[in-house]
């Protein structure tokens, strides 16, 4: 996996689904780099944070409710969980010791526990979107590592 896949699967593992453009966008540009953890919580809320790697974890949940229709008291316990994700895989993405096998396995383990704890939040009809909301981003995802692989430029 490229610096640019990485990338890609890093914003889909912190739970933004952003238009194909944006992300797009995104992976093409290889200077968009997320924030390491240190620069992170040193500078603060997270909320304050520019939009030049990662989004905020309210960026990620108001995102979300734009398809999911949350709640307010989902709104408030969705946004730790995806704090928490992103944390972690800031942190995995962050450390270069481990192998890219290893890690996308730890990723994966990042993103079911957290989706287990997203969609125990969720109405039944709100989870079939969820869940479709996560294949689309998997599926942009894989179209565009598979554009790249066959040299077919990204629109």
């Amino acid at each position: 996996m490229n610096k640019k896949s990485l990338l890609a699967f890093c914003l889909l593992a912190t739970g933004a689904w952003y238009s194909s453009t944006a992300l797009a966008a995104r992976s093409s540009d290889s200077t968009a780099q997320p924030p390491d953890a240190a620069s992170q919580s040193a500078a603060g809320d997270a909320s304050t944070q520019p939009h030049t790697g990662w989004p905020t974890p309210e960026d990620t949940v108001a995102r979300m409710s734009e398809k999911l229709n949350l709640t307010d008291d989902q709104k408030t316990k969705i946004t730790p969980i995806i704090a928490d994700r992103q944390d972690q895989i800031r942190a995995l993405t962050a450390d270069s010791s481990g192998r890219r096998l290893q890690k996308a396995r730890k990723a994966k383990s990042i993103l079911e526990k957290s989706d287990k704890k997203i969609e125990a939040l969720l109405t039944s009809d709100q989870k079939k979107t969820y869940e479709q909301m996560k294949q689309q981003a998997r599926d942009e995802v894989r179209s565009r590592m598979q554009q790249r692989d066959s040299g077919t430029p990204q629109q």
